[in-house]
């Protein structure tokens, strides 16, 4: 502790030397340590001291969630890999930001919620402009969730061993950069979920992929750029509102209001979905290997798809999902394997034949039409 208060010490002499002695100094850094050497023991206790703008350093030690931040602060601790925040599972967010231009960084996060619904260790609501950086995430629900706040960055994090990754809902203008993402299963590293001109770039997926989802009110619509991330050492491959391209050599491919576009003999495996159609046309997924995913291919709100000679084999939710979606050929698949194989909901007019469904788990086939206003499952 001596060397800490020597760092202080040294501060406070060089801010008297540079405005003099005649001028008052303001200590807007406080310091939190559980050896109770420092201004506070608790980092609640610091922030609730805090004024707006204040940084909070946080020492190096073992300290307890959840907390609240409710003003704009800087929170950092010394050092990613020895300064952690337990939330020892107590089933809620570990901490929760609702201030804008609130900056958290250099912290190992471990232990939030887990078992189900969007729990993370670090929750933004309301709260624009805040950036999450230089972070390690483990064994969580979700490592964070963005909502209902803009122009946030998340960057330079580690993410391992969490139910997900990063959840972005009803937020603008999110940055996610110089990631790495990794799990055990095929979960989800990245879930959008309505929002525009979001920027997803150079992020490193291993065991994990990513999902948009534009659901309802009807005509929201998501809006991407996806750039220089990989999904276990191959390219994340997604296109939107693109017209006649071919992909191949892809370790996970998404598909925005495209049109035209070739999916073609491209082994997709260990990633939260294979393929995901979302709002395209005339699309042709043809002779890919999609196995060991959450989901192996997922259409929504699509129309004339053509899925052919794939291996759809032992993903843990489903082979092959349709949604609202209509005028589809699904022939030649060999779907096995799957917790379900193959799952229509709320679809019309698609053809399916020539398949071999068989051996899945709980149904080989669960349908769910707008003819048939109840779950056939076979």
């Amino acid at each position: 502790m001596k060397n800490k208060r020597l760092i202080v010490c040294i501060s406070l002499t060089l801010v008297f030397s540079s405005v003099g002695f005649s001028t008052a100094v303001t200590n807007d850094t406080i310091y939190v340590d559980d050896d109770g050497t420092a201004d506070y023991t608790s980092i609640q206790a610091a922030i609730d001291a805090a004024n707006e703008g204040d940084t909070i350093f946080v020492y190096a030690g073992s300290y307890v969630g959840p907390l609240n931040i409710t003003k704009t602060l800087t929170l950092t601790g010394e050092a990613k890999s020895s300064t952690v925040i337990d939330g020892k599972q107590l089933g809620e967010d570990m901490i929760t930001v609702t201030a804008p231009h609130v900056c958290i960084s250099e912290f190992t996060l471990r232990n939030g919620p887990t078992g189900g619904g969007y729990n993370s260790a670090i929750k933004l609501e309301n709260a624009d402009d805040c950036v999450i950086e230089q972070c390690v995430f483990k064994d969580n629900c979700w490592a964070a969730e963005i909502r209902t706040s803009h122009h946030c960055r998340f960057s330079d994090n580690q993410v391992i061993d969490n139910e997900g990754g990063i959840h972005i809902v009803f937020s603008d203008y999110t940055t996610v950069k110089d990631c790495t993402f990794s799990t055990v299963d095929g979960r989800t590293g990245i879930e959008i979920a309505q929002g525009c001109n979001q920027m997803i770039s150079s992020n490193t997926l291993i065991n994990c992929g990513v999902e948009i989802y534009d659901g309802p009110p009807s005509g929201n619509s998501i809006q991407c750029t996806m750039a220089d991330n990989t999904v276990n050492g191959k390219p994340l491959v997604y296109l939107e509102r693109k017209n006649f391209r071919i992909v191949r050599n892809a370790g996970q491919v998404i598909l925005n209001r495209c049109n035209g576009i070739i999916v073609r003999n491209n082994d997709l495996t260990n990633t939260s979905m294979g393929v995901q159609v979302l709002g395209s046309t005339l699309i042709n997924i043809v002779g890919n290997t999609i196995s060991n995913n959450h989901q192996g291919i997922s259409v929504a709100k699509s129309f004339s798809v053509i899925i052919r000679n794939n291996e759809l084999v032992n993903n843990w939710y489903v082979g092959l999902c349709l949604s609202h979606s209509g005028g589809c050929r699904i022939s030649l698949n060999e779907i096995s394997e799957n917790d379900i194989g193959v799952y229509f909901h709320q679809t019309l007019v698609n053809a399916l034949f020539l398949n071999q469904v068989h051996d899945n788990e709980r149904y080989n086939y669960r349908i769910d039409s707008v003819f048939i206003p109840f779950f056939i499952e076979v």
